[in-house]
Protein backbone atom coordinates (compact mmCIF):
# COMPACT_ATOMS: atom_id res chain seq x y z
CA UNK A 1 0.00 0.00 0.00
CA UNK A 2 2.83 2.38 0.88
CA UNK A 3 4.53 1.57 -2.41
CA UNK A 4 1.27 2.28 -4.25
CA UNK A 5 0.93 5.71 -2.62
CA UNK A 6 4.55 6.54 -3.49
CA UNK A 7 3.99 5.51 -7.09
CA UNK A 8 0.80 7.60 -7.28
CA UNK A 9 2.57 10.64 -5.81
CA UNK A 10 5.33 10.33 -8.38
CA UNK A 11 2.87 10.62 -11.26
CA UNK A 12 0.40 13.05 -9.67
CA UNK A 13 0.42 16.52 -11.27
CA UNK A 14 2.36 19.13 -9.32
CA UNK A 15 0.46 22.05 -7.84
CA UNK A 16 0.73 25.11 -10.12
CA UNK A 17 3.11 27.89 -9.15
CA UNK A 18 1.39 30.89 -7.63
CA UNK A 19 2.45 34.52 -7.69
CA UNK A 20 1.76 37.37 -5.29
CA UNK A 21 0.89 40.36 -7.44
CA UNK A 22 1.02 42.76 -4.52
CA UNK A 23 2.68 46.13 -4.27
CA UNK A 24 5.74 46.29 -2.03
CA UNK A 25 6.45 49.59 -0.32
CA UNK A 26 9.64 50.68 1.39
CA UNK A 27 9.94 53.94 3.26
CA UNK A 28 11.83 56.48 1.16
CA UNK A 29 11.15 54.77 -2.18
CA UNK A 30 10.57 57.15 -5.11
CA UNK A 31 9.03 56.21 -8.45
CA UNK A 32 7.31 57.95 -11.35
CA UNK A 33 4.20 57.36 -13.42
CA UNK A 34 3.97 58.74 -16.96
CA UNK A 35 0.51 58.45 -18.50
CA UNK A 36 -0.71 59.49 -21.93
CA UNK A 37 -4.43 59.48 -22.73
CA UNK A 38 -5.69 59.95 -26.29
CA UNK A 39 -9.41 60.57 -26.82
CA UNK A 40 -11.20 60.86 -30.15
CA UNK A 41 -14.90 61.52 -29.87
CA UNK A 42 -17.89 62.66 -31.88
CA UNK A 43 -20.84 64.42 -30.29
CA UNK A 44 -24.04 64.80 -32.29
CA UNK A 45 -26.56 67.41 -31.11
CA UNK A 46 -29.58 68.55 -33.14
CA UNK A 47 -28.25 66.76 -36.24
CA UNK A 48 -24.92 68.56 -36.00
CA UNK A 49 -21.74 66.56 -35.42
CA UNK A 50 -18.74 67.90 -33.57
CA UNK A 51 -15.45 65.99 -33.74
CA UNK A 52 -13.04 66.42 -30.86
CA UNK A 53 -9.51 65.14 -30.27
CA UNK A 54 -7.93 65.35 -26.84
CA UNK A 55 -4.44 64.37 -25.69
CA UNK A 56 -3.56 64.42 -22.01
CA UNK A 57 -0.06 63.89 -20.66
CA UNK A 58 0.51 63.44 -16.94
CA UNK A 59 3.73 62.74 -15.05
CA UNK A 60 3.53 62.24 -11.30
CA UNK A 61 6.12 61.48 -8.68
CA UNK A 62 5.34 59.04 -5.87
CA UNK A 63 7.28 59.06 -2.62
CA UNK A 64 6.66 56.53 0.15
CA UNK A 65 6.57 58.59 3.34
CA UNK A 66 6.09 55.78 5.85
CA UNK A 67 5.31 52.07 6.06
CA UNK A 68 3.84 50.54 9.20
CA UNK A 69 1.84 47.40 9.80
CA UNK A 70 -1.51 47.93 8.11
CA UNK A 71 -0.76 51.55 7.13
CA UNK A 72 1.19 53.07 4.24
CA UNK A 73 1.52 56.80 3.51
CA UNK A 74 2.35 57.86 -0.06
CA UNK A 75 2.85 61.37 -1.44
CA UNK A 76 1.96 62.05 -5.08
CA UNK A 77 3.23 65.22 -6.79
CA UNK A 78 2.34 66.43 -10.29
CA UNK A 79 5.46 67.17 -12.33
CA UNK A 80 3.63 67.72 -15.60
CA UNK A 81 -0.04 67.92 -16.56
CA UNK A 82 -0.98 69.11 -20.02
CA UNK A 83 -4.10 68.93 -22.16
CA UNK A 84 -4.18 69.56 -25.91
CA UNK A 85 -7.75 69.62 -27.18
CA UNK A 86 -8.93 70.17 -30.74
CA UNK A 87 -12.56 71.06 -31.31
CA UNK A 88 -13.10 71.84 -27.63
CA UNK A 89 -13.29 75.56 -26.71
CA UNK A 90 -10.92 76.39 -23.87
CA UNK A 91 -9.53 72.88 -23.94
CA UNK A 92 -5.84 73.73 -24.00
CA UNK A 93 -4.59 73.70 -20.47
CA UNK A 94 -1.50 75.26 -18.94
CA UNK A 95 0.36 73.23 -16.35
CA UNK A 96 -1.81 74.41 -13.45
CA UNK A 97 -1.25 71.26 -11.43
CA UNK A 98 2.54 71.35 -11.63
CA UNK A 99 3.88 71.07 -8.10
CA UNK A 100 0.53 70.20 -6.53
CA UNK A 101 0.73 67.25 -4.11
CA UNK A 102 -1.64 64.79 -2.48
CA UNK A 103 -0.74 62.67 0.52
CA UNK A 104 -2.70 59.45 0.87
CA UNK A 105 -2.91 57.14 3.87
CA UNK A 106 -3.77 53.57 2.82
CA UNK A 107 -4.83 50.56 4.84
CA UNK A 108 -3.62 46.95 4.43
CA UNK A 109 -5.87 46.53 1.37
CA UNK A 110 -4.34 49.72 -0.14
CA UNK A 111 -7.66 51.51 0.21
CA UNK A 112 -7.29 55.22 0.89
CA UNK A 113 -8.53 56.12 4.35
CA UNK A 114 -7.26 59.71 4.39
CA UNK A 115 -6.35 62.21 1.68
CA UNK A 116 -4.54 65.51 2.19
CA UNK A 117 -4.10 68.25 -0.42
CA UNK A 118 -7.60 68.39 -1.91
CA UNK A 119 -8.14 72.09 -1.19
CA UNK A 120 -4.81 73.04 -2.74
CA UNK A 121 -5.78 71.00 -5.80
CA UNK A 122 -9.02 73.00 -6.14
CA UNK A 123 -7.13 76.29 -5.72
CA UNK A 124 -4.61 75.38 -8.40
CA UNK A 125 -7.13 74.32 -11.03
CA UNK A 126 -9.63 77.13 -10.40
CA UNK A 127 -6.84 79.76 -10.44
CA UNK A 128 -8.70 82.10 -8.11
CA UNK A 129 -12.06 81.82 -9.88
CA UNK A 130 -14.56 81.02 -7.13
CA UNK A 131 -17.28 79.92 -9.56
CA UNK A 132 -14.85 77.57 -11.27
CA UNK A 133 -13.74 76.21 -7.90
CA UNK A 134 -17.34 75.53 -6.89
CA UNK A 135 -18.05 73.77 -10.19
CA UNK A 136 -14.93 71.61 -9.92
CA UNK A 137 -15.71 70.66 -6.32
CA UNK A 138 -19.20 69.59 -7.38
CA UNK A 139 -18.22 67.36 -10.29
CA UNK A 140 -14.97 66.08 -8.75
CA UNK A 141 -15.51 65.67 -5.00
CA UNK A 142 -12.71 64.50 -2.72
CA UNK A 143 -13.96 60.92 -2.79
CA UNK A 144 -13.52 60.83 -6.57
CA UNK A 145 -9.88 61.87 -6.19
CA UNK A 146 -9.42 59.15 -3.57
CA UNK A 147 -10.80 56.51 -5.90
CA UNK A 148 -8.70 57.66 -8.86
CA UNK A 149 -5.53 57.78 -6.74
CA UNK A 150 -6.19 54.35 -5.26
CA UNK A 151 -6.75 52.58 -8.59
CA UNK A 152 -3.01 52.73 -9.27
CA UNK A 153 -2.38 50.29 -6.42
CA UNK A 154 -5.40 47.98 -6.38
CA UNK A 155 -5.35 46.21 -9.75
CA UNK A 156 -3.93 42.98 -8.31
CA UNK A 157 -5.90 40.31 -6.40
CA UNK A 158 -5.59 40.05 -2.63
CA UNK A 159 -4.22 36.49 -2.72
CA UNK A 160 -1.53 34.76 -4.85
CA UNK A 161 -2.73 33.46 -8.22
CA UNK A 162 -1.53 30.94 -10.80
CA UNK A 163 -1.29 31.38 -14.56
CA UNK A 164 -4.80 31.33 -16.11
CA UNK A 165 -6.44 32.28 -12.80
CA UNK A 166 -9.15 34.94 -13.09
CA UNK A 167 -10.59 37.53 -10.74
CA UNK A 168 -13.12 40.34 -10.95
CA UNK A 169 -13.34 43.85 -9.60
CA UNK A 170 -15.89 46.63 -9.64
CA UNK A 171 -15.02 50.32 -9.39
CA UNK A 172 -17.56 53.05 -8.84
CA UNK A 173 -16.67 56.70 -9.26
CA UNK A 174 -19.14 59.36 -8.19
CA UNK A 175 -19.11 62.58 -10.25
CA UNK A 176 -21.36 64.53 -7.95
CA UNK A 177 -24.48 65.96 -9.64
CA UNK A 178 -23.32 64.66 -13.04
CA UNK A 179 -23.86 61.01 -12.14
CA UNK A 180 -21.88 57.86 -11.48
CA UNK A 181 -19.46 55.74 -13.51
CA UNK A 182 -19.27 52.01 -12.83
CA UNK A 183 -16.51 49.83 -14.24
CA UNK A 184 -16.69 46.05 -14.07
CA UNK A 185 -13.41 44.34 -14.96
CA UNK A 186 -12.54 40.68 -15.54
CA UNK A 187 -8.80 40.12 -15.10
CA UNK A 188 -6.63 37.10 -15.87
CA UNK A 189 -3.00 36.20 -15.22
CA UNK A 190 -1.91 35.30 -18.77
CA UNK A 191 1.74 34.46 -18.21
CA UNK A 192 4.83 34.94 -16.05
CA UNK A 193 8.25 35.21 -17.67
CA UNK A 194 11.09 35.74 -15.25
CA UNK A 195 9.88 38.40 -12.83
CA UNK A 196 7.29 39.91 -15.18
CA UNK A 197 3.64 38.91 -14.97
CA UNK A 198 1.23 39.79 -17.79
CA UNK A 199 -2.34 40.51 -16.75
CA UNK A 200 -5.12 40.91 -19.32
CA UNK A 201 -8.33 42.78 -18.63
CA UNK A 202 -11.72 42.97 -20.29
CA UNK A 203 -14.60 44.93 -18.92
CA UNK A 204 -17.63 47.10 -19.22
CA UNK A 205 -18.30 50.72 -18.31
CA UNK A 206 -21.67 52.25 -17.62
CA UNK A 207 -22.70 55.80 -16.79
CA UNK A 208 -25.81 56.57 -14.75
CA UNK A 209 -27.22 60.07 -14.51
CA UNK A 210 -27.67 61.48 -11.03
CA UNK A 211 -31.05 62.16 -9.49
CA UNK A 212 -31.91 65.67 -8.41
CA UNK A 213 -31.74 69.12 -9.96
CA UNK A 214 -28.09 69.23 -10.97
CA UNK A 215 -26.71 70.53 -7.69
CA UNK A 216 -26.49 74.13 -8.88
CA UNK A 217 -24.53 73.36 -12.05
CA UNK A 218 -25.37 75.37 -15.21
CA UNK A 219 -26.46 72.13 -16.87
CA UNK A 220 -27.88 68.76 -15.88
CA UNK A 221 -27.67 65.28 -17.41
CA UNK A 222 -31.23 64.07 -16.88
CA UNK A 223 -30.84 60.70 -18.62
CA UNK A 224 -28.01 58.65 -20.09
CA UNK A 225 -27.51 55.34 -21.82
CA UNK A 226 -23.75 55.03 -22.22
CA UNK A 227 -21.81 51.78 -22.25
CA UNK A 228 -18.52 50.36 -23.48
CA UNK A 229 -18.57 48.58 -26.82
CA UNK A 230 -14.92 47.69 -26.21
CA UNK A 231 -12.84 47.61 -23.04
CA UNK A 232 -9.64 45.59 -22.93
CA UNK A 233 -6.01 45.97 -22.07
CA UNK A 234 -2.85 44.51 -20.57
CA UNK A 235 -0.82 45.24 -17.45
CA UNK A 236 2.77 44.22 -16.67
CA UNK A 237 3.56 43.59 -13.01
CA UNK A 238 7.11 43.08 -11.70
CA UNK A 239 6.83 40.40 -9.02
CA UNK A 240 10.37 41.01 -7.76
CA UNK A 241 10.10 44.70 -6.95
CA UNK A 242 6.35 44.45 -6.31
CA UNK A 243 5.14 47.14 -8.67
CA UNK A 244 3.03 47.68 -11.76
CA UNK A 245 5.42 48.77 -14.54
CA UNK A 246 3.33 49.08 -17.70
CA UNK A 247 -0.34 49.44 -18.54
CA UNK A 248 -2.30 49.83 -21.77
CA UNK A 249 -6.09 50.02 -21.98
CA UNK A 250 -8.33 50.79 -24.96
CA UNK A 251 -12.01 51.59 -24.70
CA UNK A 252 -14.84 52.57 -27.04
CA UNK A 253 -17.82 54.20 -25.36
CA UNK A 254 -21.08 55.04 -27.11
CA UNK A 255 -24.66 55.95 -26.35
CA UNK A 256 -27.05 58.82 -25.76
CA UNK A 257 -27.55 61.56 -23.19
CA UNK A 258 -30.30 64.04 -22.43
CA UNK A 259 -28.95 67.40 -21.27
CA UNK A 260 -30.91 70.23 -19.73
CA UNK A 261 -29.47 73.77 -19.76
CA UNK A 262 -30.91 77.29 -19.75
CA UNK A 263 -34.45 75.93 -19.71
CA UNK A 264 -33.90 73.81 -22.80
CA UNK A 265 -33.55 70.05 -23.14
CA UNK A 266 -31.53 68.46 -25.93
CA UNK A 267 -30.60 64.89 -26.83
CA UNK A 268 -27.00 64.09 -27.69
CA UNK A 269 -25.24 61.08 -29.15
CA UNK A 270 -21.67 60.27 -28.15
CA UNK A 271 -19.03 57.97 -29.60
CA UNK A 272 -15.70 58.04 -27.78
CA UNK A 273 -12.50 56.10 -28.36
CA UNK A 274 -9.92 56.30 -25.60
CA UNK A 275 -6.43 54.83 -25.31
CA UNK A 276 -4.48 55.02 -22.06
CA UNK A 277 -0.79 54.10 -21.84
CA UNK A 278 1.16 54.25 -18.57
CA UNK A 279 4.73 53.44 -17.53
CA UNK A 280 6.01 53.36 -13.95
CA UNK A 281 9.77 53.68 -13.51
CA UNK A 282 12.44 54.59 -10.99
CA UNK A 283 13.71 57.33 -13.31
CA UNK A 284 12.18 60.76 -13.74
CA UNK A 285 10.81 60.83 -17.35
CA UNK A 286 11.37 64.57 -17.54
CA UNK A 287 15.04 64.56 -16.50
CA UNK A 288 16.22 61.13 -17.67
Amino acid sequence: MIAAFIAFAAFAPAAPDTYALQWKFKEGDVFYNKTTINIDQTIEVMEQKVDQSITMKVIVKFKVKSVKEGTTVVEMTYLENSVDAKGLPGGNNADKLKGVSFTATMNAKLEITKLEGYDKFLDAVSDGDEAQRKLLKAIMPENTIRQSFGQTFTIAPEKPVAVDDKWNRTDKIALGPLGNVETKSALKLDSVKGDLATISVKGDVKFKAADGDGGGLPFQITAADLKADKFDGKHIFDTKIGRLTESKVEMTLSGTMTIKAAGQTVDAKLVQKMKTVSAITDKNPIVD
